[in-house]
């Protein structure tokens, strides 16, 4: 049989591919499997003979096909009113006051969570009890795996959804549903990303971690907080011992800070601008302390990106849990680069995962001295606050 073109199926998209799985769950013939790349990266791969040429891949994909609509979104500083529910967040925990109130619509919440091996996963989730699961940020690109389908199916039976990721996981989940997408039981949440890691890396680096600490991991915290409050800490606990550092000062976390370790793609994000894709966009209020001093929680603030009506409606509804502040695109976007473009891709980005399978691996990864990095580390977190308010 004569091997069919690849250039009439997903395949086209090469390394401009974000991972989304869209084609493969819309793909009528099951021809498109997604198989991790020499660096760990999700990237479909089709079985020639059994592709019909349908071009729904190509159809449903958000690499070949983006909105037209440019939207001016309203722009909040929040504040979560709950201290419990704030501390397990990466800042004030927006995203958690919307599941909140989903699961009390009985709806279902679909967002990012760790395996029992910690590997990050989207999932779905129905009861309160559960939430905390999807809570904080796992900084390593999460697998949608057969999420948008299961969407689908709860819209189809009227029920409430809402859908927490990454832009272009977003972006994934509108042109899988097509025209189903403006279904008004439906609410996004994308939250402002500067770029994912591969999982391989991620396990890499845990074995490296398990083998340092001894025993078998039993806890991991990109966002920390404890005694320091909200900023950047990561925590990782063993059977053995607990540890908690900066990301700045970590092999895994230093390389995320500095975006040499990133999918191809996310140095090209089409969704890297207050153009949004989700009705609603969150992140941290970096700058803050600047910007508005009097509004600054060191249990964590959040800045939210009202971008639709449906939107503007849910948040609304949130709002009752949080204190809320109007603030200006100019007092959010100097302090939120991936507001206003991607990721500037390193050159260290050509070599960064050489080698990755070799023993040793992660040892190589470098911190650097940083002085001051280390010494804001041994400083309460009230003091560098106030530093950084005086620093403007």
């Amino acid at each position: 049989m004569v091997q069919k073109s690849n250039r009439e199926n997903i395949m086209i998209t090469g390394g401009e591919c974000v991972g989304c799985r869209s084609c493969e769950q819309v793909c009528p013939t099951g021809c498109i499997v997604f198989k991790p790349d020499e660096e760990g990266f999700l990237y479909p791969k089709v079985e020639e003979e059994q592709c019909i040429r349908c071009g729904k891949c190509l159809r449903h994909c958000p690499v070949l096909f983006r909105r037209e609509e440019e939207r001016q979104p309203e722009m909040y500083g929040v504040r979560n009113k709950n201290a419990e529910h704030c501390s397990r967040s990466a800042s004030a925990g927006v995203a958690d006051m919307a599941a909140r109130e989903m699961i009390a619509a009985e709806g279902s919440v679909f967002g990012c969570a760790y395996t029992d091996e910690w590997k990050a996963e989207h999932r779905e989730i129905k009861a309160e009890k559960d939430l905390w699961k999807i809570q904080s940020s796992k900084y390593v690109q999460s697998d949608i795996g057969r999420c948008y389908e299961t969407a689908k199916a709860r819209l189809k039976e009227g029920k409430k959804v809402l859908f927490t990721g990454t832009p272009c996981q977003i972006a994934g989940l509108y042109a899988f549903l097509g025209a189903e997408k403006e279904n008004a039981n439906l609410i996004t949440i994308d939250l402002i990303c500067h770029g994912v890691p591969s999982p391989l890396l991620w396990e890499k680096y845990l074995d490296y971690r398990e083998q340092k600490m001894g025993g078998r991991v039993t806890e991991c915290n990109f966002r920390y907080k404890g005694k320091k409050g909200w900023g950047t800490n990561l925590q990782i606990r063993t059977e053995r011992k607990d540890s908690v550092r900066p990301l700045s000062l970590d092999r895994y976390g230093i390389h995320f800070l500095n975006g040499d370790c990133y999918r191809e793609s996310c140095y090209q994000c089409r969704y890297a601008d207050t153009n949004r894709v989700g009705d609603l966009t969150c992140g941290d209020f970096w700058g803050v302390e600047k910007v508005r001093p009097q509004f600054m929680d060191t249990k964590g603030v959040s800045v939210v990106l009202v971008n639709s009506e449906k939107g503007k409606a849910f948040f609304e509804k949130i709002k009752e849990q949080a204190i809320v502040l109007e603030v200006k695109p100019e007092e959010i976007l100097p302090f939120q680069g991936n507001l206003v473009h991607p990721t500037r891709r390193p050159k260290l980005r050509d070599t960064f995962y050489q080698g990755i399978n070799e023993n040793g691996y992660i040892e190589k990864l470098k911190t650097g001295l940083q002085l001051s990095e280390r010494i804001k580390a041994l400083l309460p977190k009230k003091v560098t606050i106030f530093l950084k308010g005086k620093l403007k």
